[in-house]
């Protein structure tokens, strides 16, 4: 069958090539198949198996449908999943026009530009990566991510290769604290990672109920009512997933090793003078705290001189 193809706008500036550099850095993501020049991914959206490949330029993205023809429908929320997974609603050249004229930050405006915040779409799955990662680091979380879809998440085969989908709320139904050990999770976090599937089985909590709230505070405390999800986790996904610019991982380890090191503070525990930081990068804070833990990865494209100035 033909492939469908689908083009997706996006507003402002987008450097495709330095957001698949993100979505990469070297982890062994197993949702995702990195390509020179794209990324290939599967979604399972109302039991139909969808293989994605996605190139992008500084138009947005295109989006190739592997052997098959969706409804409108389906089309639809690929193309929500897009937009969302890649901020691309957002016009960046706003956000450039602020750091440009802060000192330490103003390399954000030229090396990373058209680097958009990479999300992650799914609430549940936002979450349970926030359980996995608490206090271990990347490289052996992105190990017990992968056990984890692996033995729980469902799977597209396509071309003789196996493309896997984080598991749902659902697929953890008969699922008992004590099978997730042999995967390497702690106990707590076992426990963690059920009763959250609970809370969204059990409809006490949705990515629509949660957005739905009116305030950032209504959205915190509904998210911390969920034994498992603490302050930081709470503020992580609703950055990450939720799109509240305004939320900040405050305490995250990352984020105060950058605030450090380009001398924003100087102690970490200088808590005042971080929210100080923060305040005059209203509405673009997330922004801030994503590009941060960017220009800490070993290979960011930044000049050490332009932090001592």
């Amino acid at each position: 069958m033909q492939n469908q193809h689908l083009i997706i706008p996006v507003n402002g500036p987008l450097n495709f090539k330095e957001c698949l550099w993100f979505l990469d850095r070297g982890y062994d993501d197993c949702l995702i198949r990195i390509y020179d020049d794209h990324f290939r991914k599967a979604l399972i959206v109302e039991n139909e198996k969808i293989i994605l490949d996605v190139f992008g330029d500084t138009e947005g993205l295109k989006v190739t449908i592997a052997g098959k023809v969706l409804e409108e429908e389906t089309i639809v929320y690929i193309k929500q999943y897009l937009v969302e997974w890649f901020d691309l609603e957002n016009n960046l050249e706003n956000y450039y026009a602020i750091v440009s004229s802060s000192g330490k930050l103003n390399y954000m405006s030229t090396a990373f530009y058209g680097l958009r915040l990479i999300g992650i779409p799914d609430l549940f799955e936002a979450i349970v990566w926030c359980i996995i990662g608490q206090q271990i680091n990347l490289t052996f979380a992105y190990k017990i991510k992968r056990r984890l879809v692996e033995e729980y998440g469902r799977c597209v085969v396509y071309q003789g290769d196996t493309y896997y989908v984080f598991p749902s709320p659902q697929d953890f139904i008969a699922v008992n604290p004590q099978d997730l050990l042999k995967i390497q999770l702690s106990k707590s976090k076992a426990n963690y990672i059920i009763e959250v599937a609970k809370a969204f089985l059990e409809g006490r909590i949705s990515k629509k109920i949660v957005a739905g709230l009116p305030s950032f505070e209504l959205k915190q405390q509904l998210l911390m009512s969920v034994k498992g999800i603490g302050l930081w986790t709470a503020n992580y996904v609703l950055m990450k997933c939720l799109r509240v610019h305004n939320s900040i991982p405050y305490g995250d380890a990352g984020l105060l090793n950058a605030l450090v090191k380009f001398h924003i503070i100087e102690d970490k525990k200088d808590l005042v003078g971080t929210k100080q930081f923060f305040r005059q990068f209203k509405d673009w804070e997330s922004y801030i705290v994503f590009y941060l833990w960017h220009s800490l990865s070993k290979d960011a494209k930044i000049n050490s001189a332009h932090h001592e100035k």
